[in-house]
């Protein structure tokens, strides 16, 4: 009992760190190009998983040689779920606001389901059809909301790149079935360390073009939170979680992501217009109900089933 009790507050704890990295990204944001920010912040995290994983086989822990790792679906991973994904993710955030974001990744449920259901023939019930359909209209009401800020263009902009983020999520999600028999520690280390090798060359040319940046002590506390908290630690508090927790229960809780992203935004002044309330809640209920069928996503990698 105490056991189940300690990873609930874990995955509070992990929900509150992944759906704050929203706020502290946009932050960020302002002082290091979205492309060196996702290198730093992911080789971070790279460091912090594989520290974890030496320290887990020194001390007798599961392990399978490096050498026997699907490298090839690993960095073909790396690439979609991580390169990609927080290239474009920060790159959103540049135009859009915390809270919008967190509102339109909220799809992100909706979209893996949709993704394994037209990629890899999963069956959909009418009501996992319905709950997608929902999810997609929400997004597109939150997208109406835009224009009627000022910058809407730009606000627009950002909420489709959060969107086009989404999708890759999903497609990076519907993967995990390649991986599923090895240990899910050692297998995100090394798609996490695959990423942080796929954005250096990106990082060098923004650094290049435009200048080493000028972070203050603000901006660097926020990278190492990104980098150690929420891409090293979070997870690694996740994964001790689904120890006394089963991932279908584990996965209820993700829904708090946006909901934590959404109130810090507005905590910190950001705008939110009436019809992205109404969008967010929709897209909620649709993620709601797409849950109501279990997916397929294999349990050692259920964690990859929202993004931190």
């Amino acid at each position: 009992m105490k056991s189940h009790l300690g990873s609930i507050l874990m995955l509070l704890v992990t929900m509150v760190i992944w759906g704050s990295t929203f706020v502290v990204t946009k932050g960020v944001n302002d002082q290091v190009p979205p492309f060196t920010l996702a290198f730093v912040r992911v080789a971070i995290g790279a460091l912090v998983l594989f520290a974890f994983a030496l320290v887990r086989r020194a001390r007798g822990g599961s392990h399978t040689p490096w050498s026997a790792l699907p490298w090839g679906t690993i960095v073909t991973m790396g690439m979609v779920g991580v390169a990609l994904y927080y290239a474009v993710f920060n790159y959103s955030l540049v135009y859009t606001s915390a809270s919008q974001g967190a509102l339109v990744q909220s799809c992100i449920p909706a979209m893996t389901a949709l993704v394994a259901v037209v990629w890899l023939r999963e069956h959909a019930s009418p009501l996992r059809w319905a709950g997608i359909a929902l999810s997609m209209i929400g997004v597109l009401i939150v997208f109406s909301g835009s224009g009627a800020q000022s910058g809407g263009s730009a606000t627009l902009l950002g909420n489709v790149l959060m969107f086009i983020s989404a999708v890759l999520w999903g497609v990076y999600t519907s993967m995990a079935k390649r991986v599923a028999t090895h240990d899910a520690m050692q297998v995100t280390a090394g798609i996490i360390g695959a990423g942080a090798v796929l954005l250096l060359p990106l990082a060098a040319f923004e650094v290049a073009a435009e200048g080493i940046p000028s972070v203050n002590l603000r901006g660097w506390l926020g990278m190492a939170y990104l980098g150690a908290g929420a891409s090293g630690i979070g997870y690694m508090l996740y994964s001790s979680a689904l120890k006394h927790v089963d991932a279908s229960e584990a996965g209820v809780y993700t829904n708090l992501i946006p909901i934590v992203g959404v109130i810090t935004g507005v905590l910190l002044g950001d705008p939110l217009s009436a019809r992205a309330i109404v969008g967010g809640g929709v897209v909620l209920f649709g993620v709601w109900l797409t849950s109501r069928q279990p997916a397929a996503t294999p349990s050692s990698l259920r964690h990859t089933s929202q993004a931190p």
